[in-house]
């Protein structure tokens, strides 16, 4: 017992560490928040939808995204790119009574997953793009939402930096009506923001799948591979190459949560087993004279904690079943239990601080400076998303176990 105690000790010290770490990460791009948007070259946007039986959304998104590219700076010229991957549904009719472009993937590639939608789309645009403007396709998911602003503000990073292969938004959730979608909101505007304001600071922004912008170059020289998690992917290979990507959390892709466990559950378990596929790409990673040292040292946290966790979330829940056991049972409390809850409730109030702080900037620039979160509000949305984590422990020993018998069939999100 006291060894696994010693253990868990270790981990969860460590795990605090790494969170305070996240935390004191600031966007550089808040630096810049007073910056004017001023697009002087010409760019050519291909907005990229891959779709697959996504009737029930994706007439609203065409149309959504159709009103933001009418906003757009004269000096872009926007298109939508439906890719239908052989879908089952009305989503090809629906798409294509939009009046925008529709195209469907072909047999030998339909339903292998997100990465042969998009190159698929890449060798579309690579045949049809314009020639004297830069190419620059944005991948979207068939529910994400992009204000004609946050296009803008993407597109200007790139003229701002050339050479730049991509720049990732930040996600934030549109529906927050229960607690599974509150503790997705929590996650993608709280932790996994920081994740990736931490890795922009090392030297490269990793790619989040959704609201993602791509040099055509980018998407042609690296290409997407078949990986679970296809974004992940992406980015690795295209480090080991040399290209360089910027994550901005001033951009913003909104996005449905996952209401329900089950397909919550389903889709973490995907998106766990494609990083443990992602294990593969260490070792160039490490060789690359591209990826600074520091980068690649998160990155290896990142890729072992999963394996780590499928030993550590199983003594854990072990050793505080016994401290709660031994204080129902000899009515005596256990300081280091108690010290141990007391640092939890402070590291998720530091966490909470940060979401609060970037939900409250969210509202004021993008939907209604009337509107404010409260730091209880965000304390009690804060803690859904720890709790969440807590009742997922299992996910790692099933990601594992897939990799193990080789069951890699991409399991789609339904939207």
């Amino acid at each position: 017992m006291k060894i696994l105690f010693v253990i868990s000790m270790i981990f969860y010290i460590l795990y605090i560490l790494q969170v305070l770490f996240l935390l004191v990460n600031h966007s550089k791009h808040y630096k810049h928040k007073k910056r004017k948007i001023n697009i002087v070259s010409q760019y050519c946007l291909w907005i990229v939808i891959p779709a697959l039986n996504e009737e029930n959304v994706i007439g609203d998104t065409i149309v959504s995204l159709r009103n933001e590219i009418n906003k757009l700076d004269s000096n872009i010229t926007g298109h939508i790119l439906v890719v239908d991957d052989q879908s089952s549904d009305d989503t090809f009719a629906i798409a294509q009574s939009k009046k925008e472009i529709v195209v469907q993937t072909t047999s030998d590639i339909a339903h292998t997953g997100k990465g042969s939608v998009l190159n698929f789309a890449t060798s579309y645009i690579d045949q049809h793009k314009n020639e004297y403007s830069d190419n620059i396709i944005l991948i979207m998911d068939a529910d994400g939402r992009m204000s004609s602003e946050d296009i803008e503000t993407a597109i200007f990073d790139f003229q701002e930096n050339p050479g730049i292969g991509m720049v990732q938004s930040a996600v934030k959730m549109i529906n927050i009506n229960n607690a599974l979608e509150v503790a997705q909101d929590v996650e993608f505007c709280g932790m996994n923001r920081k994740a990736q304001i931490t890795r922009d600071n090392l030297g490269d922004g990793i790619a989040s799948g959704n609201g993602q912008f791509v040099s055509l170059d980018m998407a042609k020289n690296v290409g997407w591979d078949n990986a679970l998690l296809e974004d992940m992917e992406f980015t690795l290979r295209g480090w080991i190459k040399g290209y360089t990507s910027v994550f901005n959390d001033h951009v913003i892709v909104r996005q449905q949560a996952v209401s329900s466990m089950y397909k919550y559950i389903r889709q973490r378990i995907r998106w766990c087993t494609g990083g443990l596929q992602c294990f593969k790409y260490l070792g160039a990673v490490y060789k690359s004279k591209y990826i600074n040292t520091g980068l690649k040292i998160d990155l290896t946290v990142d890729m072992v904690i999963p394996f780590l966790y499928i030993f550590v979330n199983v003594v854990n829940i072990y050793v505080f079943y016994r401290q709660i056991y031994i204080l129902f049972t000899y009515h005596s409390v256990d300081y280091t239990l108690m010290s141990l809850l007391f640092i939890w409730i402070i590291l998720t109030f530091l966490a909470t601080i940060s979401y609060q702080r970037y939900i409250n900037w969210y509202f004021k620039h993008r939907e209604n400076p009337k509107m404010h979160l409260s730091i209880w509000k965000a304390f009690i949305n804060t803690l859904y998303y720890f709790v969440v984590n807590v009742i997922t422990f299992f996910i790692p020993i099933v990601s594992l176990y897939k990799i193990m018998v080789g069951e890699l069939k991409w399991d789609k999100t339904e939207h």
